[in-house]
């Protein structure tokens, strides 16, 4: 028996598609059995109208015209489907074609690389080459409070949490979450939208906070807000609206990216309120106390609230079933995101109370809410099952694991904040809060980003991700850097003479591994942009890129 596509119908025969499997021989005719080590990729080849089933399982342009090259098992755990039911589906397509299948690939297919190569030029310009000048300028300065040095801090900062963390996780959520759901995403044009409004917000963002106090800076601030905020809101709608048009039911891990996007939303506002802030403070005196007030809980919210909680509820879904490990003995969902959401918004409270009233009780609230940091910590990585053994093992693993051991060290360091302040003589501990938001932001959130795009990417080319680098070199050096700032920020502290010369160039050292990363996701973009069999227009403004 012929179990193909185009022996069982003489009108896929008549199709250049099929008059071509004719011509290639034997292989065309006598299809072995499928199986769940088949690669999607070899069934496509093999049956082209085996797409539609693969796309009515989230598919959905995944790996180009040809497909992703993981195996058919792997496709049905990471969209939870059920591998018997997917074979039988397969082989009932490939035995009774429903029609030829043309492959046509459509701006939500391919939007994610804009967002992608826009966080790479960002994160290896104005991000890390910019942060790790300002190190330097720090380490030659032998102190991390030197107020000619604020604007460009905070433009740094600006560029990172929109213009890094903001951009890969839009596009990460525009291309992952309709494929999650088994359904398309709605009004890509809008999405494409977003990616023009976050992109100019962050532009005039920076701008801003360097040209500050003149007056120019007041008008783009304003605009960087406006551009920001609209495109934080025009995400937040499309993907609400793309989950409304899916079936499927709502998941537990949903909630975390649904509040992670609040929290997002809600740091966009007072990014804009913390500028406005410093742009009419008329006192220097009046200017550092603004800032202690508001930047602390922006960057909380902005890091423990989006970033942790999106990191949070992605992994849940996407780590164990990419990497094949296994589940927890016991589900602890409901309690991490309570206790995530609970503890930043004590963590905020207690913080803002503190300074204003000065009551030391209030100390106790923060302290109580640093302590539920380790907690979380330890329970969303025994949820996901990270430091188990994988059984589908792959080079990008080791970026997700040390991503969490970063996570729990990070976490870990707070508990003993007050304790290391009291021990210094430090009202406010600057240098062991730097390090610890270091190890936070570097170690665990763009670990994971690295670890995260590089699993992602190659599939969405359909390029086999086994015969690529392994990723060991930018690896280690992204560890050595990050192990080294967060080591020689706290010994500042100690042995100044020692630790500010050697501080300077740990910064250099995570660039050269986010360069090193960053070119090879680039040309697996490219790559995956040459396989295109049609260009389709971008709805807005501008063709895709």
């Amino acid at each position: 028996m012929f179990n193909t596509c185009d022996l069982s119908h003489r009108s896929v025969l008549s199709t250049p598609i099929g008059l071509h499997y004719l011509l290639e021989g034997t292989e065309a005719m006598t299809v072995s059995e499928i199986t769940g080590n088949t690669s999607v990729a070899e069934v496509v080849k093999r049956c082209p109208n085996a797409r539609r089933v693969f796309d009515r399982h989230g598919l959905k342009g995944c790996g180009g015209e040809h497909g992703p090259s993981e195996p058919l098992a792997f496709f049905a755990a990471v969209h939870q489907a059920n591998l018997e039911e997917l074979l039988r589906e397969i082989n009932a397509e490939m035995e009774n074609p429903s029609g030829v299948y043309v492959y046509k690939e459509t701006l939500q297919d391919y939007i994610y690389r804009r967002f992608f190569k826009v966080g790479i030029t960002t994160v290896l310009s104005v991000g890390c080459l910019w942060g790790a000048i300002n190190l330097l300028q720090i380490a030659l300065g032998k102190s991390f409070l030197q107020l000619r040095l604020l604007s460009s801090i905070h433009a740094h900062a600006h560029a990172m949490i929109f213009g890094w963390v903001a951009m890969f996780v839009m596009g990460f959520a525009y291309q992952s979450f309709p494929r999650f759901k088994n359904t398309t995403l709605w009004r890509p044009e809008l999405a494409n939208l977003s990616f023009y409004l976050l992109a100019a917000g962050i532009v005039a963002g920076m701008a801003a906070d360097m040209l500050l106090p003149a007056t120019g800076s007041f008008v783009l601030g304003a605009l960087s807000g406006v551009f920001e905020i609209s495109s934080v809101g025009i995400f937040m709608c499309v993907l609400y609206r793309t989950a409304r048009q899916s079936i499927e039911p709502h998941n537990p891990y949903e909630k975390f990216i649904a509040s992670s996007f609040l929290w997002l939303l809600l740091g966009t506002i007072l990014e804009s309120v913390f500028f406005f802030a410093k742009a009419t403070a008329h006192f220097e005196h009046d200017l550092i106390m603004r800032i202690a007030l508001i930047d602390g809980p922006l960057r909380d919210i902005q890091l423990l609230g989006f970033a942790a909680l999106i990191i949070g509820g992605v992994s849940q879904r996407f780590v164990p079933q990419v990497y094949g490990l296994a589940r927890p003995g016991r589900d602890h969902q409901g309690l991490i995101f309570w206790l995530m959401n609970g503890s930043l918004v004590l963590n905020i409270i207690s913080y803002v109370l503190l300074l204003t009233t000065h009551k030391l009780y209030f100390a106790i609230g923060l302290e109580a809410a640093y302590l539920l940091m380790p907690v979380w910590a330890v329970l969303l990585a025994r949820q996901i099952g990270v430091f188990g053994k994988p059984s589908q093992p792959d080079r990008t693993f080791k970026f997700v694991r040390a991503a969490y051991v970063w996570l729990l060290i990070s976490c870990g360091m707070m508990p003993f904040f007050p304790l290391y302040g009291a021990l210094t003589h430090q009202v406010f501990a600057h240098t062991y809060m730097g390090s610890h938001r270091h190890a936070f932001t570097v170690g665990f959130i763009s670990m994971m980003i690295l670890g995260v795009s590089s699993r992602v990417v190659p599939i969405l080319a359909g390029i086999d991700a086994k015969r690529m680098n392994s990723l060991w070199v930018p690896f280690v050096l992204f560890n050595v850097g990050c192990t080294g700032r967060v080591l020689l920020q706290v010994l500042t502290d100690f042995v100044p003479g020692v630790a500010y010369p050697l501080l300077g160039f740990t910064g250099f050292i995570e660039l050269t591994a986010l360069l090193w990363w960053g070119i090879e996701l680039w040309r697996t973009m490219n790559v995956g942009r040459t396989n295109r069999t049609q260009l389709l227009p971008a709805p807005f403004p501008l063709a895709a890129g």
